[in-house]
């Protein structure tokens, strides 16, 4: 998978769908790895956090059962919290495949998505259709880069991790606490002149060597 040596022009991510709806929900996603949850206690705490934040509850969170809460199951468990609904949790397999994606789409939002993990997906989806391949991105009026749609972003320069501060613009990646990085300000041009690009999750961590168009 190669990276990518230009972007397209900023656009507004609000033109294309309103902000998510707290009242549709929460959720985690968790891996899964021989029927164990390694992140399970670092998962719990976040949306147990959101809850007591967002709708004034603490959550019982339930242990898994059934046909994936067997030995050697690997996939991950979607954990959702709907306001008047409670806790529903449930087994899934892994994606197929890491995303090929031919460039950046980068969209400004303003203060971004915030600390928590929406259940509501119209806004993310709309962005990740309009980038057309491309790796949709988030970015703030002051220029910053926040994250992916879908994933924490890092950079790495000379060897050297970089991640856009932890500030509570956007979501804090359970996934990305087992990589070693610095927290420094991060915008689109340090991101396209890094020597990779990092997007990490719960599920994964895929690294995308910056090539530029003309193959240097």
């Amino acid at each position: 998978m190669s990276f990518w040596g230009s972007s397209r022009p900023p656009r507004d991510a609000l033109d294309f769908g309103p902000r998510p709806d707290p009242a549709l929900g929460i959720f985690e996603t968790m891996l899964v790895r021989d029927g164990e949850l390694p992140m399970r206690d670092a998962h719990y705490a976040r949306i147990n956090a959101s809850a007591r934040e967002l709708y004034g509850v603490e959550l019982l969170v339930p242990v898994p059962t059934g046909p994936q809460a067997v030995r050697r199951w690997n996939g991950h468990y979607r954990l959702m919290f709907v306001p008047g609904d409670g806790l529903e949790l449930g087994g899934l397999g892994f994606p197929t495949r890491d995303p090929d994606y031919t460039g950046v789409a980068p969209f400004t939002l303003p203060g971004g998505l915030g600390p928590h993990k929406w259940l509501d997906r119209h806004l993310v989806d709309a962005l990740a259709a309009a980038a057309d391949g491309a790796l949709p991105l988030l970015i703030d009026t002051d220029g910053s880069v926040l994250e992916a749609t879908w994933a924490n972003v890092l950079i790495e320069e000379r060897g050297r991790l970089v991640s856009p501060p932890d500030d509570g613009r956007a979501l804090s990646g359970i996934g990305r606490r087992a990589l070693r990085y610095d927290e420094e300000p991060v915008d689109l041009d340090r991101l396209l002149a890094a020597d990779a690009v990092v997007l990490s999750s719960a599920l994964r961590v895929i690294r995308i060597p910056r090539k530029a168009a003309s193959g240097r």
